[in-house]
Order: structure tokens, then C-alpha cells, then sequence
């Protein structure tokens, strides 16, 4: 062949070469921008999801505290408000059988009043548990429990993941229990609380550095009796060390 022909063939392949490059290219940033307008419109709904996820959190928060403020106002303000009426009229008789009658009734009053605000106080914690977990459950729990201003609370929680919902109440009702015994009996002035959840083993330990008791002698007192029940549920082992220098309760659960 002349030096023409090879001229021409080479030529056109070259040509044929640059036309699959661009090919290639064009074809390479079409998928691109087609993957970006993807991941755009991925990014973009999530952004929505989020949102609306946003919006459902605040619609319960809301729904959740018109529900608060009319239990308040019909049972709690109700029983309150007719607690008040008793309690004037017992300062205004004379009689004295009369008073005895009106005293039980503000006692019968008082003792209602506690128990639906223990329900609610109840009926909280169980929607703050399956709503934000246990970690932010203990926190608010321990935050409060600071706010008396009795006892100095310090907390370390670890937890690689949350406990299911049985055994995340039965731990909350547990440590509350404890603060409870704490502040009735120990005359401690601070308290540590560790929680960890490691693998498949969760630990959790609550120290106070009251007075101590005897744990063989209170047996089922002080609400021991439904720590170690709560303890066997989750088939847990309960360890209570407790001397002249404070109390260290240890839980320990395979998960």
C-alpha cells in the first residue's frame, strides 16, 4: 500500500480512537451527573424523612403535654382543690367529732392526691424509657434526685447498646428503689451510679457512703425483697456489701 493509504487509514483510526474517548468521557460524566442528581435526591428526601421525623417528635411532645396539663387540672387539681375546702372548714368547727370526721377525709384526700401523682410521675418515666432509652432515663432520674440539693449524684454510664424495654424498667425501678432507701435511711450525702453494657455482659454498680445496714437482718425490707425479685427476672446476680462507711450494690446480667 502508498504512503496515502497508510496515511488515511492511520488518520481515520486516530479519528476513531478520539471519537471513542469522547465517547467514553461524555458517556463516564453523564452516569456522574446521573449519580450526583441520585444522590442528590436521596440526600433531599432524607432531609425530609428527617424532618418529618422532627415534626412527629414535636407533635408528641406537644400531644404529650396537653395530655400532662389535663390530668393535672381534672384529677390533680380537682383532688387539690377539694383538699383546700376540707382544710378550711376543719379550721372553722368547733365540733369535736366534726373535726375527726373532716380530718379523715383531708387524710383520705392526701393519700389519693400521692398515689395519682406517683402514677404519673410513673406513666413519665415509662414514656421517657421507650422514648429516649435508659441512658437518657438515669440522667433526668439523677438530675432530679441532685435538685433536692440532699444528695451530691454522680453517674458513668457506658452503654454500647440499649437493653430491651423489660430490662431497661426493671434496672430504672431498681435504682430508683436504692435512691429511695438512700434518702430514707442511709443519711448519705453522695451517691455514684456506673452502668455498663460490654459485649454481653452489663454491670451495674450503686455506692452511697451512708451508714450502712445489715442486709441478712433487714431481709425483705428497705424494698430489698423487690431489687433481689427484679434481680432473678433477668436472671441476674445481686452482690449487697454494706458497712458503717456506706452501701455498694452490684447487678450483674448476661445479655
Amino acid at each position: 500500500m502508498s504512503q496515502v493509504t497508510y496515511f488515511i487509514l492511520g488518520t481515520g483510526s486516530m479519528l476513531v480512537m478520539v471519537v471513542l474517548i469522547i465517547w467514553f468521557v461524555y458517556s463516564y460524566q453523564r452516569k456522574l451527573s446521573l449519580r450526583n442528581a441520585e444522590y442528590r435526591m436521596v440526600e433531599a428526601l432524607m432531609q425530609r424523612n428527617e424532618l418529618k421525623s422532627a415534626y412527629a417528635v414535636i407533635e408528641g411532645q406537644e400531644a404529650e403535654r396537653k395530655r400532662i396539663a389535663a390530668e393535672l387540672h381534672d384529677n390533680i387539681g380537682g383532688i387539690m382543690s377539694t383538699l383546700k375546702i376540707f382544710s378550711d372548714l376543719v379550721t372553722l368547727e368547733t365540733d369535736t367529732s366534726e373535726v375527726r370526721r373532716l380530718n379523715k377525709k383531708v387524710n383520705e384526700l392526701s393519700i389519693q392526691l400521692t398515689a395519682e401523682i406517683r402514677k404519673l410521675s410513673h406513666e413519665l418515666d415509662l414514656r421517657t424509657l421507650s422514648g429516649f432509652g435508659l441512658r437518657v432515663a438515669l440522667k433526668q432520674l439523677c438530675e432530679s434526685i441532685q435538685a433536692t440539693g440532699k444528695l451530691q449524684v454522680v453517674s458513668v454510664i457506658e452503654l454500647q447498646r440499649s437493653p430491651d424495654d423489660v430490662l431497661s424498667m426493671n434496672l430504672y425501678r431498681i435504682i430508683q428503689e436504692l435512691f429511695t432507701n438512700t434518702l430514707k435511711h442511709a443519711d448519705a450525702s453522695r451517691v455514684r451510679i456506673e452502668l455498663s453494657a460490654i459485649d454481653d455482659e452489663l454491670t451495674m454498680i450503686y455506692e452511697d457512703n451512708g451508714k450502712g445496714f445489715d442486709a441478712e437482718l433487714q431481709g425483705g425490707g428497705m424494698g430489698l425483697d423487690n431489687i433481689r425479685k427484679r434481680t432473678q427476672s433477668m436472671e441476674g446476680q445481686l452482690t449487697i456489701d454494706s458497712n458503717s462507711f456506706g452501701t455498694t450494690v452490684i447487678i450483674e446480667i448476661k445479655l
